[in-house]
C-alpha cells in the first residue's frame, strides 16, 4: 500500500510538472539549441540552407568593429543605467516607507513607467522630443537653449536619462518590498542603543535588505544588457551606430544583412558571457541571506 501511494503521488508530480515541462523545451529549449547550432553554421537569407562553417562566424563576428562598438556602448550604458537606479530607487523606497499624505496616489505616479509597453513609450518619447513637433524642443527653444536632443554630442546622456525614467520605478518596487519586511525590532533595538536615523539605515538596514539589492540589481542588468525596444525606436542604433546595442545589432545582422549564421553567434557570445553570473548571483544572495537571518 506504501509503495503504490508514493507511486501515485510521482505520478502527481509527474502530471503537474509536464505543462511547465513542455513550456521549457518548446519555448527555451528548442530555441536555445537552435540558435546555438545556427552559430557554427553559414546560413543567410541569400543561402537558407544549412552548411557546416565552424568557427567563421566567430571569426567575422570578433573582426567587425561595429560589434566591438556595440558591445562597449552596452556594457558602459549598463553600468551607468543600473547604478543610478538602484540608487534612485533606493531613494525613493525610503521616502515612501514613511507615512505620507496622498502615498497611494504617489506611488501609482511612480510605477506608471513600468505599466506601458517599452515601444509604446519609445513612440511617446520620440514624439516629444521630435525637434520638428515635439513639446521638449519647443520649451527647450523657449527658454532660450538651442540644443539638438539627438545630436551625437546628447544623444547618448538623452538614452540613459529616458533608461532612468524608465525603469527606476522598477527597482524601486523591489527594494520597497524589502523595506516592507524589514524587521522592526531591529532599528528599535538600534534607537535603544542610540544609533540615530542614518546609522541605522547604514548599519542595520543596509546589510539586512542587501540581497534585495543584489536581486534588483541583477535583474536590472540582465535587462539593460538586452536593451532594444525604445534606443530603435528613438535612434535605430544611429548616428553612425554610436548607439547600437547589441540587441540591435543582432537584430540588423538577421533582418537587415541577412545573416543569420553571424547574428547567432553574437546572441551565443552573450549568452556564453552572462550565464556564468547566474550562480554568482544566486549564491551570493543565497549567502547574505542566510547572513541576515
Amino acid at each position: 500500500m506504501q509503495s503504490q501511494a508514493m507511486r501515485q503521488r510521482r505520478w502527481t508530480a509527474a502530471l503537474l510538472a509536464a505543462p511547465l515541462l513542455i513550456f521549457a523545451v518548446c519555448f527555451v529549449a528548442y530555441p536555445l539549441v537552435t540558435g546555438a547550432l545556427t552559430a557554427f553554421q553559414d546560413k543567410t537569407v541569400y543561402s537558407p540552407e544549412e552548411t557546416f562553417s565552424g568557427l567563421k562566424n566567430f571569426g567575422a563576428l570578433f573582426g567587425d568593429g561595429d560589434f566591438v562598438q556595440a558591445v562597449v556602448f552596452t556594457v558602459l550604458y549598463t553600468v551607468v543605467v543600473v547604478a543610478v537606479e538602484v540608487v534612485l530607487g533606493f531613494g525613493l523606497a525610503l521616502l515612501m516607507h514613511r507615512v505620507m499624505p496622498g502615498k497611494k496616489l504617489w506611488f501609482t505616479l511612480i510605477l506608471l513607467p513600468i505599466m506601458i509597453a517599452p515601444a509604446m513609450l519609445g513612440v511617446m518619447f520620440r514624439l516629444l522630443l521630435n525637434g520638428d513637433i515635439g513639446a521638449v524642443p519647443a520649451i527647450l527653444e523657449h527658454l532660450g537653449v538651442s540644443v539638438s536632443l539627438f545630436s551625437p554630442g546628447s544623444v547618448i546622456p538623452l538614452l540613459i536619462v529616458l533608461d532612468i525614467l524608465q525603469w527606476t520605478p522598477f527597482t524601486f518596487l523591489i527594494i520597497y518590498a524589502g523595506l516592507q519586511s524589514f524587521p522592526l525590532e531591529l532599528s528599535e533595538a538600534a534607537a535603544v542603543d542610540g544609533a540615530g536615523y542614518w546609522r541605522t539605515l547604514r548599519s542595520v538596514v543596509l546589510p539586512v535588505i542587501a540581497p534585495v539589492f543584489i536581486a534588483a540589481m541583477f535583474l536590472r542588468m540582465i535587462d539593460a544588457l538586452r536593451t532594444f525596444d525604445v534606443i530603435y525606436v528613438l535612434t535605430a542604433g544611429g548616428p553612425g551606430g554610436m548607439t547600437t546595442t547589441v540587441s540591435i545589432y543582432i537584430y540588423k545582422t538577421a533582418f537587415v544583412s541577412g545573416d543569420f549564421g553571424k547574428a547567432a553567434a553574437a546572441a551565443l557570445v552573450m549568452l556564453v558571457c552572462v550565464l556564468p553570473l547566474v550562480p554568482v548571483i544566486v549564491k551570493r544572495i543565497t549567502q547574505s541571506g542566510g547572513r541576515n537571518a
